[in-house]
């Protein structure tokens, strides 16, 4: 089971550990653009980061963490949305700013066997 219950999304916080999800994407003149969000806890809470990457990938490179950005002048992790200091409040939060969906989060390094499926599924769709 790929994706987090709420449970284990909130238990990984706790104990430190990124979770992440797949937003999906658009396009942007030639380019798709892949959005994910990250939630990731540190010493001032679990701050919630927005990235939106180049979609560059590949049946065999799938890293979007290694995209270029969308945006040249944005951080390497990602735009922050807001911190907060509980679990719950972050799961909240991802849902309200972002569109994030409660159980559909992973744990840190997983990401890229979500963005395979959702590039399977956009190449799927639009074959005729």
């Amino acid at each position: 089971m790929r994706h987090l219950t709420s449970a284990f999304a909130q238990g990984a916080l706790r104990r430190g550990r990124q979770i992440e999800q797949l937003l999906g994407g658009f396009d942007h003149g030639e380019d798709h653009v892949i959005r994910w969000a990250a939630l990731s806890p540190g010493r001032a809470g679990i701050t919630l980061y927005l990235s939106e990457v180049i979609d560059i990938g590949s049946a065999t490179f799938c890293d979007v963490s290694e995209f270029p950005p969308f945006d040249p002048d944005e951080e390497t992790w990602g735009k922050v949305i807001g911190t907060v200091t509980d679990p719950v409040d972050a799961l909240d939060l991802a849902e309200r700013e972002l569109g994030a969906v409660r159980d559909l989060w992973v744990n840190h390094g997983v990401i890229g066997d979500e963005y395979i499926d959702y590039r399977t599924r956009r190449r799927s769709s639009r074959s005729p």
